[in-house]
């Protein structure tokens, strides 16, 4: 038969009060912020306005950029039209956006083509 002891108090134990309710207050490191809008205002139209073409040069751009240009002219022919090798040219520098957002209110840019492909 196994007798079990009863241990005795160290005379290091000590009693602890129980600690005080702390609140502390976290931040997100996500950087999260609210969405008020989702996108720029839209333009009433493109008449008079400037836009820039941008592109990564994956898809056919020196084809497609040149059909949409046509097409827009025909249906604004007061809008003036900053050929994508003109505004950002293309990779790398089309992949760094404040550098693109600079370029784009350099030129005074009304509007933007980001991108054309099928």
């Amino acid at each position: 038969m196994v007798q079990k002891r009863q241990r005795k108090p160290s005379r290091k134990t000590k009693k602890v009060k129980p600690a005080e309710a702390k609140v502390i207050e976290v931040f997100d490191p996500t950087g999260a912020f609210e969405i008020t809008r989702l996108h720029a205002p839209r333009l009433k139209d493109l008449h008079g306005k400037t836009i820039g073409e941008i592109s990564n040069s994956i898809w056919e751009t020196d084809r497609t950029f040149p059909l949409i240009r046509e097409e827009l002219l025909k249906r604004y022919p007061t809008a003036k039209i900053i050929p994508y090798d003109e505004l950002v040219g293309t990779r790398p520098q089309c992949e760094d956006l404040e550098y693109v957002a600079r370029a784009v209110k350099a030129k005074g840019c009304d509007a933007v083509i980001a991108g054309n492909a099928s």
